[in-house]
């Protein structure tokens, strides 16, 4: 019922079956199909309760029929196309298996006559699988578990994600998004499929920082925080644990790449677009009174300092433009000329 199109935490060791591989009709499926055709002969209001008793009784004797919403609400445990109870997990083994096919792939998809339309369209797919677990792993960061219960259950209907499983989320992004996935940068297929203008990698990658960075997220932990105390994951603690690893090469001294560039680039435009001048004429939701302005001012004013005392550290010439660029960026930004 979540639309799983296979089972991509497989490994080839495992040996699983071909049953064990492909969507099948499971435990959920049959509760579902029961409880929305069971026949009753009780009114309405009857028939309101014994549901109720029913599905209070079942979920207490197995978890697996456990029904978590459409995939609208914040809960990562609520997600299509996914897998286990640990989107990490789940995620490293699909890209394990998202390696072996690129490896392969010019191999698997050769055809007489096809002029690389295969090789293509397969790239494109495992390039949208990735993205896919990418954002099964995000959900995480300022997720709040939402577990529907009636009145006669105890305990609360909503819940932070835990703290420890938000920090495992950024470090998963951070080793397998943010570090620059070079194996999907295979040039044995890139240069028989795309001519060098657009960077679909660098593409994905800044889509999930977005992501991670939005406005939405960050007043939910705002929120979660306030209601729920310091056993959340902060806002701050989140933006200090991203630029740890996006702006990792400020303390390496190492020159840094043109897709870790892009990346920069978009972290500090997504801060700027936080800050009052720029909320002032938002159309997606009014953050100008909220602390989210506050915590982007005094985060961008922390970078800037950083990058400043990287700089003349720089010895390749292109980094040293980047850092200067995003200097000039941040300065413009924290005081606006009138």
């Amino acid at each position: 019922m979540d639309y799983a199109r296979f089972n991509y935490v497989a490994q080839p060791e495992d040996n699983i079956s071909r049953k064990g591989l492909f969507p099948r009709i499971g435990e959920y499926d049959e509760w579902a199909i029961e409880w929305g055709y069971r026949w009753t002969d009780n009114t309405e209001v009857q028939d309101k309760k014994e549901s109720n008793k029913l599905i209070v009784d079942r979920l207490s004797k197995n978890s697996r029929l456990w029904f978590g919403g459409e995939g609208f609400n914040n809960d990562p445990r609520a997600q299509t196309e996914d897998l286990s109870d640990n989107a990490m997990k789940a995620g490293e083994y699909g890209i394990k298996n998202l390696k072996l096919v690129i490896k392969n792939l010019p191999e698997w998809t050769k055809e007489e006559g096809d002029r690389f339309q295969n090789l293509s369209e397969i790239y494109t797919q495992v390039l949208g699988q990735f993205s896919r677990y990418s954002n099964h792993v995000t959900k995480n960061i300022g997720g709040v578990k939402e577990t529907f219960k009636s009145v006669e259950e105890n305990g609360s209907v909503y819940e932070p994600e835990l703290k420890s499983k938000q920090k495992e989320a950024v470090q998963w992004l951070h080793s397998q998004v943010f570090e620059t996935p070079q194996w999907l940068l295979d040039k044995n297929i890139l240069n028989k499929i795309a001519e060098p203008v657009n960077n679909n990698v660098s593409s994905v990658q800044n889509n999930v920082l977005s992501n991670v960075l939005s406005t939405a997220r960050l007043a939910r932990m705002l929120e979660t925080e306030n209601r729920f105390g310091s056993e959340t994951y902060s806002a701050v603690e989140l933006l200090n644990d991203l630029k740890k690893g996006i702006w990792q090469e400020l303390q390496s001294g190492s020159s840094i790449s043109m897709p870790r560039r892009n990346l920069q680039k978009v972290y500090i435009d997504k801060l700027i677009g936080m800050l009052p001048q720029a909320t002032a004429t938002a159309t997606s939701g009014n953050t100008k009174n909220s602390d989210i302005p506050s915590i982007a001012r005094g985060h961008l004013t922390d970078l800037l300092a950083n990058i400043r005392a990287a700089t003349p550290r720089s010895k390749e010439q292109m980094t040293r433009y980047h850092l200067m660029d995003a200097m000039q960026r941040i300065s413009l930004a924290l005081n606006p000329k009138s």
